[in-house]
């Protein structure tokens, strides 16, 4: 594995933003072939394993495997990376998902009413949320959304990118807005409803179906599971291709034991599942991995193992 660590924090319980570039120069990428990627890192953030693995309450972890250890565990916490990515491909601009997003009230935790960094990154690319024209939602989760849209001053919220249109997988905007989703967000609070509602009331919403092609390079793959209309993407270039993962994977121990799920799973076999096929192909076909809650640089590369998967970071 890289030998890279992740940036440190006084208190592992605390989360914080870490800027990988020291907020000054350029951004941070690495290319798929022709197409630049850009992260954009939002926050580290550190929850007791069995926040997210109940099999941890009847289960033990390997002794000794790559992910009890740093980068992926630290203090007995797992270490969570969130980011999007920005992927200049031609002429285009693509946001793949919009983090948990500033100002807005949740339940509690690491997204209520935050104040990050977030957009500012977008200038350290060379762009501006102006020049975005496609923002993709691999699902609707809490944090994969919030930037989507601002404030608008008056206690309303307005397209964050005004150039852009957003697309989601009409089940995945079906099942949030429907009862199943509305009993979901009484966990987090409803973020639909300051997130993605306010994108349609705009006309810039587009429900699309889950093998759509956004463009020559990139186009989405029907993964449903973790949610009931989540997708992968598949940046591909030049001969070389990327997996963009969103939340098929979260942490190291789903590599070995592609069967856990996480507890905020809706299907959680279908969503082992998925993972499972997903690391295979990796493994099998050499592309590049880009899950988005993996430590930074999160993107890397799948190998077959005694027992599941093991991984190995890029280099920065």
């Amino acid at each position: 594995m890289n030998s890279k660590e992740p940036h440190q924090h006084a208190d592992p319980g605390v989360p914080r933003w870490t800027d990988t570039g020291g907020g000054e120069g350029p951004l941070w990428s690495f290319h798929v072939g022709d197409v630049e990627v850009f992260p954009i890192r939002e926050v580290d953030y550190f929850p007791v394993p069995t926040d997210f693995f109940p099999q941890l309450e009847s289960e033990t972890w390997t002794e000794g495997a790559f992910y009890t250890r740093e980068p992926f565990t630290r203090d007995g916490r797992i270490v969570l990376n969130q980011e999007a990515h920005l992927l200049k491909a031609g002429d285009r601009l693509i946001l793949v998902d919009a983090g948990g997003g500033n100002g807005k009230p949740r339940n509690g935790g690491v997204f209520d009413r935050a104040d990050r960094p977030f957009l500012e990154q977008f200038a350290r690319a060379g762009v501006s949320v102006d020049d975005v024209d496609t923002v993709v939602f691999t699902h609707l989760h809490v944090d994969h959304v919030g930037f989507a849209t601002s404030s608008d001053g008056a206690g309303g919220w307005v397209p964050t990118f005004p150039n852009a249109r957003y697309l989601v997988v009409r089940e995945e905007f079906d099942w949030w807005t429907g009862p199943e989703g509305a009993v979901a967000l009484r966990r987090t609070g409803d973020y639909i409803a300051d997130s993605i509602l306010p994108l349609r009331d705009a006309g810039v919403l587009d429900l699309v179906e889950a093998d759509h092609v956004l463009s020559p390079e990139v186009h989405l793959v029907p993964a449903f599971g973790h949610t009931p209309g989540n997708v992968y993407l598949v940046v591909e270039s030049a001969g070389r291709r990327a997996l963009f993962a969103g939340d098929m994977l979260h942490h190291g121990v789903q590599l070995e034991r592609p069967e856990w799920s996480i507890r905020y799973c809706v299907v959680p076999g279908d969503s082992a599942d998925q993972r499972r096929r997903l690391l295979e192909r990796a493994a099998d076909s050499g592309d590049l991995l880009v899950p988005a809650h993996f430590p930074f640089p999160a993107a890397g590369y799948v190998h077959r193992a005694e027992r599941g998967f093991t991984y190995t970071f890029i280099e920065v």
